[in-house]
C-alpha cells in the first residue's frame, strides 16, 4: 500500500502488533486494557513527533519477509564463466530500529483498578525518541543503513534560515524560486525545526503573524519537524521520494520482574530519494554566522584601509 503525502499519512503509524511477528506479547502481565492504554498513548505521541510521514510517499507496511527494496539500477560484475556477462541488479536493505523502554507495574495493575492516569511517561519518551529515529534518517540520512536522506541528496544549494524570523519569508521566497526553476512544481509543505517554527509561530511583522505570511507565500502547509535542525522546503506532488515500511512501529515484550514491565518499540524500514531537485535544505542560523560576518566586515574595512602592511595597527 502506498500512501501519497498528506496531513493523515502518519495514520500508517499504527502502533500495535498488527503485522509483525515473534513480540511476545502473550507473555507480558499486561490486560488487554492497559496493552489499550499503552498503545493509544505511544500511537498518539508518535504521530504527534512525525513530520517525513507527512510529506513524502508511504509504501508498506510490507511485512517481516520484506529485507531490501529494488533500486531499479544494475552494476557490472565479472560473469561466472568466459562468454557470459553479468549484471547485478542493487538492492536498498531495510534497517530495524528497536527502542526499549520499562512501564511499571504499578501503573499496569492500577488500569484494572479503574485509574485514568497511569503513568505511561516511559511509553511516551520512547515513541518520542523512535519518531526522530525515523525522521532523521528521512531529512539526514543513515549512512551505516544505506540511506542518503534529503539533505545529502538534494541537487539544490543549501539555504541558511535568517536570524531574524521576520526575514523568513524571503529565504522562503529565494527556496521556492529554487525549485520552479529546477521544474519541481507543487504543492509545497514547509518543514521547520522546533525553534524555527515556535520563533515564526511568535513573531509578527507590522501587525501581521509571519506564519501567515509564509503561509500565503507556499499556498501550502508549515509543519512542525522536532527532529529537524533547520527547515526544508519541498514539493508533496508524490513521487519525488518514499518511505518503504517493512514492519510499522510495533510494541514487544522483552522480560518482567516484581517491579517493572521490559517492553520495546520495532519497525523496520528504508528511504529512497528519486528526485534530487525535489527539495531545498535551509539550515539554522547560529553564532558562528554571526562571528563570520563579523570577520568579513573587518576584512571590509582593512582594504579600504589599505590593511595592516599600509599603516594599520
Amino acid at each position: 500500500m502506498t500512501t501519497a503525502p498528506d496531513a493523515t499519512a502518519t495514520d500508517t503509524a499504527t502502533a500495535t502488533a498488527a503485522g509483525t511477528g515473534n513480540l511476545h506479547r502473550e507473555l507480558a502481565p499486561i490486560t488487554p486494557a492497559a496493552w489499550n492504554e499503552i498503545e493509544d498513548e505511544a500511537r498518539r505521541t508518535f504521530r504527534r513527533n512525525l513530520a517525513g510521514r507527512r510529506v513524502v510517499d508511504v509504501t508498506g507496511p510490507e511485512g517481516p519477509a520484506l529485507a531490501a527494496v529494488g533500486t531499479g539500477h544494475l552494476s557490472r560484475i565479472d560473469g561466472p564463466s568466459p562468454g557470459v556477462a553479468a549484471r547485478l541488479r542493487r538492492v536498498q536493505p531495510l534497517v530495524e530500529l528497536t527502542v526499549p523502554f520499562r512501564v511499571s507495574r504499578d501503573a499496569v495493575d492500577d488500569v484494572d483498578r479503574g485509574a485514568k492516569d497511569s503513568d505511561w511517561q516511559p511509553v511516551k519518551d520512547a515513541a518520542r525518541t523512535m519518531a526522530f529515529a525515523e525522521d532523521q534518517t528521512v531529512f539526514n540520512g543513515y549512512t551505516a543503513a544505506g540511506v542518503d536522506g534529503l539533505r545529502a541528496r538534494t541537487s539544490n544549494p543549501v539555504l541558511r534560515l535568517p536570524a531574524e524570523p521576520r526575514d523568513f519569508p524571503d529565504a522562503v521566497s529565494h527556496a521556492l524560486s529554487t525549485l520552479r526553476l529546477a521544474g519541481v512544481q507543487g504543492p509545497y509543505a514547509l518543514l521547520l525545526g522546533a525553534e524555527a517554527y515556535t520563533a515564526v509561530s511568535e513573531t509578527s511583522d507590522h501587525g501581521y503573524p509571519v506564519a501567515a505570511h509564509l503561509g500565503r507565500l507556499l499556498d501550502g502547509r508549515l509543519i512542525w519537524a522536532p527532529a529537524v535542525e533547520g527547515a526544508f522546503l519541498l514539493t508533496t506532488r508524490g513521487g519525488d521520494y518514499e518511505l518503504r515500511l517493512g514492519d510499522d512501529l510495533a510494541i514487544g515484550y522483552t522480560a518482567h520482574d516484581a517491579i517493572g514491565i521490559d517492553l520495546y518499540f520495532r519497525q523496520t524500514l528504508t528511504f529512497l530519494v528519486h528526485t534530487d531537485e525535489a527539495v531545498v535544505a535551509l539550515d539554522p542560523w547560529t553564532d558562528t554566522n554571526t562571528d563570520m560576518d563579523m570577520d568579513m566586515d573587518t576584512n571590509m574595512d582593512m582594504d579600504r584601509d589599505g590593511g595592516a602592511g599600509a599603516g594599520g595597527v
